[in-house]
């Protein structure tokens, strides 16, 4: 698959966890929602909030898996042919352990905010019998660092794609080196033969004058 594609499932997936975030923001249950009983056990009901958690928490790491696919795809560093291997991949990297603790924090920030939008019976709550509401701003930080972290992923595999390419590109020049180098030690060589064969020519013949001029 083209890497455009990955690219553009990526800022898919991202926009559409981004949204569902921002709406289960303002669907979130408020504290006039909160009922209580006789005995003073709350209740409170469901929320949209619950089912456009789940959609934001799932694509967001459906993107972040088909983002770092594109940047290992990337990463793979050039080798030489005496063996030595060009890697300089600081920044990706920064930027990819950055993407994976912000994904971190967003799976435990949206899990949390989506346990505590489901139904919390009387006597029951959500944690030892207590209700509890997902405080303002959660789900929107949350998609804030959603989008903040797949766009550190991106960058990360762009980068990795440029220095790719550079490597690319000097292991090329390097190949020609070589190969430059090693036609002008043949020709060296060559050349040193040549004159190491004139050398034994000329030898030859100095050594068999005498025996002529000795038989005349």
């Amino acid at each position: 698959m083209p890497n455009h594609v990955h690219y553009s499932v990526v800022f898919f997936l991202g926009l559409v966890s981004f949204i569902t975030c921002f709406v289960a923001e303002f669907k979130r249950t408020k504290k006039e929602d909160i009922r209580w009983d006789t005995e003073r056990n709350c209740y409170i009901p469901g929320s949209h909030a619950f089912w456009l958690g789940i959609v934001a928490v799932l694509c967001f790491c459906i993107a972040q898996i088909v983002g770092n696919l594109v940047v290992f795809n990337h990463s793979t560093g050039i080798k030489r042919e005496d063996g030595c291997k060009i890697n300089n991949l600081t920044l990706p990297t920064v930027l990819l352990i950055l993407s994976w603790s912000n994904f971190v924090v967003v799976v435990l920030l949206l899990s949390t905010a989506i346990s505590m939008s489901r139904a919390q019976p009387f006597g029951v709550g959500w944690l030892e019998e207590d209700c509890y509401l997902v405080k303002d701003g959660v789900f929107a930080a949350s998609g804030c660092l959603a989008i903040l972290g797949l766009g550190a992923l991106t960058i990360s595999a762009t980068k990795n794609k440029v220095k790719k390419r550079q490597q690319q590109l000097v292991a090329v020049v390097i190949k020609d080196q070589d190969q430059k180098l090693t036609k002008s030690e043949e020709k060296k060589q060559n050349h040193d033969d040549h004159q190491t064969n004139k050398s034994e020519t000329v030898i030859y013949f100095v050594e068999e004058a005498p025996s002529t001029a000795d038989r005349i």
